[in-house]
């Protein structure tokens, strides 16, 4: 998307998240470049030649077409799997699994490490993509029960067109 467009709909770019100045050691629990391309290489060819005419084609779509709402609603996530998440996963199994499953196995082995080391660090935090928080959630209050203590509330949107 263009500055002028940004401008347009209101919207700002994001910046890199500065990592310096926090305390504690950084973890990169996601697959691997070489990982990723044989995760990549097990969907099917079509669907994967599909993905590579129709993503770019959309992305015209939408850059012409975009307002704060529809960018809105594409981008939000909810706790438990929506219809669409359902049937994808269902008509394009090996999709789900290199771009979710595997890499939720990553973020929850990490987190399995660092639950079970002698001496579990007091504070984590988890910086991974929204779509892989429902397994990170799934984790943290099934298997070790966690439960939220406090929460902040983010605004990515405003709606308003004061």
């Amino acid at each position: 998307m263009t500055t002028a467009a940004r401008k347009l709909l209101g919207l700002v770019s994001q910046k890199a998240l500065s990592l310096r100045g926090l305390p504690a050691r950084l973890i990169r629990a996601d697959v691997a470049p070489g990982e990723f391309s044989d995760n990549w290489s097990q969907i099917p060819l079509h669907f994967r030649l599909a993905i590579l005419v129709l993503a770019p084609l959309y992305g015209a779509y939408c850059y012409l077409t975009a307002t704060k709402e529809s960018i809105g609603r594409l981008m939000k996530t909810e706790d438990l799997a929506s219809s669409e998440e359902i049937i994808r996963g269902e008509t394009a199994p090996k999709f789900d699994e290199a771009l979710l499953t595997r890499r939720d196995a990553k973020v929850i082995a990490a987190i399995d490490s660092l639950a079970d080391a002698a001496q579990p660090p007091a504070m984590v935090g988890i910086m991974y993509g929204a779509a892989h928080m429902k397994a990170v959630t799934a984790t943290l209050m099934g298997k070790y029960k966690y439960q939220v203590d406090k929460a902040e509330w983010l605004t990515v949107f405003n709606y308003d067109t004061d």
